[in-house]
């Protein structure tokens, strides 16, 4: 049975994408109310193509559709609304990266993918999902994003994330961990010179600080 996909925007890539999946379309965020209650494997908000940031949207849908996967299309390379979003792909991307890319997410084992905040790991593809951006991660600095997103506000020590992460408890040297750091922070902070998720806790290690939904 084909994937189903809800597309949300204008009808651009409802022809490309119902070459292979079944496709419902919405002309707006407003009208995708109407298939409230129905199953789609992934919906795609074109914020783009009804020229706004699709902020609302995606959070209004992630609230109604909470486990459909969610791609954003934005103008925006620093689009707000990824925090709500899976993955976000600027609007100039073409008709062959945008099916590579739901391919890559309809394939995907949910239990690869970790929320935590605002941020999104891929851990089997590796790419990491922060403030808009979307960035590749090397295997070690997967490893390290992966730890800290899974122990949220819990201060790991250097000797923990050097055991989970390097598999070693030597700690002569700890300069390929400063490094990491330093990469990680460029990525989950806004401003990497003043840290506000990956926190250093003096004389211990290190806490990733992040307000979490309450159930």
């Amino acid at each position: 049975m084909a994937s189903r996909i809800l597309l949300i925007g204008t009808a651009r890539w409802a022809a490309t994408l119902r070459r292979k999946y079944e496709v419902a379309r919405a002309r707006s965020g407003l009208q995708a109310r109407l298939y409230t209650g129905q199953r789609f494997s992934l919906i795609i908000v074109d914020a783009a193509s009804m020229y706004v940031s699709g902020e609302r949207i995606c959070r209004n849908i992630r609230a109604r559709f909470p486990d459909s996967t969610l791609l954003l299309i934005s103008a925006s390379a620093n689009a707000a609304s990824a925090a709500s979003a899976d993955i976000t792909l600027r609007a100039s991307l073409t008709a062959r990266a945008l099916t590579t890319a739901v391919s890559r997410l309809l394939t995907a084992d949910p239990n690869d993918v970790i929320r935590c905040g605002p941020f999104t790991l891929n851990r089997r593809a590796r790419f990491l999902q922060a403030h808009g951006r979307q960035a590749p991660l090397s295997p070690k600095l997967a490893g390290l994003i992966e730890l800290f997103m899974s122990r949220p506000n819990e201060t790991l020590t250097r000797a923990d994330i050097m055991r989970h992460v390097w598999k070693t408890a030597y700690l002569d040297d700890t300069r390929t961990l400063n490094v990491h750091i330093r990469h990680a922070r460029k990525l989950l902070e806004a401003d990497p010179q003043k840290p506000a998720y990956l926190r250093t806790v003096r004389g211990i290690g290190y806490r990733f600080e992040v307000a979490l939904e309450k159930i």
